[in-house]
This record gives structure tokens, C-alpha cells and sequence, in this order.
């Protein structure tokens, strides 16, 4: 009987990883809810009276595998076009104890213009491995001009060094 219970509570454990989250209220209507799968995330799209779509994100090799997100938010939207997410992972352990409790940080635009949904744009926000920090606050979502400023006190192509980045997002989902 011990057996069968172990082998049941591998299994359920095994499954639950795979099964999305709570759905995230979109503010113009619909969810998004999120899973894991072969090492990436699954985002699951819900418009309304639309079938719910499926769009798979790909993160880089600074996090396991098979890793859950720690997080996952909505940071803006710009309705009929765009959604703004914010996806949050651990980070796969360094040698010397190095980021044994630190994160990884993407930011996705996500096109929702046409169907099937699509990734146009996509940037490391923060990350332990890579040694990017994003200020405080370092994310301004601007809904009247459909722009986001990004400000980071270590940037990710200008390596421990301050950047900042503006994106206007168009009406079709994509960056300008």
C-alpha cells in the first residue's frame, strides 16, 4: 500500500507541473494563464468570444529546464493589439553558491492583433547569471502613448553599465 501511494503522489506531482495556472484577468476582457513544456513556457490566450489560443515562449539557457515561472503579470495592455508580460524564473545555481536563490526576469510583448497570438518582442529584464538589474522603478507603462521606458542600473547589452530603452507599441503588436 505504501508503494502505490508513493507512485501515486510521484505522479500527480509529475502532472501537476504540466497543468496551467490560474487564468490572469486581461484588463480589455479574457484571460492568460501559463504552463510549462519541454523547457519553455506555454502561454495560454482566452479573448472574448474567441477559442483560447496557444503561444509557446522560449527562455534562455540561464534557467533549468523544466523550471516553473515564479511569476508571471500582466504590465500592460494595449487593448485589440498588444499584452505586456512580465515572466519571472530561478536561476540555474553557479558554482560557489553563486545565485542559489537568485531570478531571471523576461519581458514579452505579445501580439494579439491577429490570431494565432505571437512573441514580437522580448528582453532580459533581470538576471542573476548575466548580471542585469533592473532599477527601482525600473518598468513605466505609459497607456495613453502605448509606450513602455525601461531603465536598468545594469543593462543587458551594455554590461554593468545603466541603459534605458523606450518601446512604442503599434497597433498591429509590434515595437517601433
Amino acid at each position: 500500500m505504501p508503494t502505490v501511494f508513493l507512485i501515486s503522489s510521484i505522479v500527480l506531482g509529475c502532472l501537476t507541473t504540466l497543468a496551467a495556472h490560474d487564468p490572469i484577468p486581461i484588463a480589455s476582457g479574457g484571460t492568460l494563464a501559463y504552463s510549462v513544456r519541454g523547457g519553455n513556457t506555454r502561454l495560454l490566450i482566452k479573448r472574448p468570444n474567441q477559442k483560447r489560443q496557444e503561444l509557446t515562449v522560449k527562455r534562455d539557457a540561464t534557467v533549468a529546464r523544466n523550471a516553473s515561472p515564479q511569476s508571471v503579470r500582466i504590465l500592460g495592455e494595449r487593448p485589440g493589439a498588444a499584452i505586456l508580460i512580465v515572466d519571472k524564473y530561478p536561476s540555474i545555481p553557479g558554482g560557489l553558491s553563486m545565485c542559489q536563490a537568485g531570478e531571471e526576469k523576461f519581458l514579452r510583448v505579445i501580439s494579439i492583433a491577429t490570431m494565432p497570438p505571437k512573441e514580437t518582442f522580448s528582453i532580459k529584464l533581470e538576471s542573476c547569471r548575466d548580471n542585469i538589474e533592473l532599477a527601482q522603478p525600473g518598468l513605466n507603462w505609459h497607456s495613453d502613448t502605448s509606450t513602455l521606458h525601461i531603465h536598468w542600473l545594469a543593462g543587458p547589452s551594455q554590461k554593468g553599465k545603466p541603459q534605458e530603452q523606450t518601446i512604442r507599441i503599434s497597433s498591429t503588436g509590434t515595437p517601433e
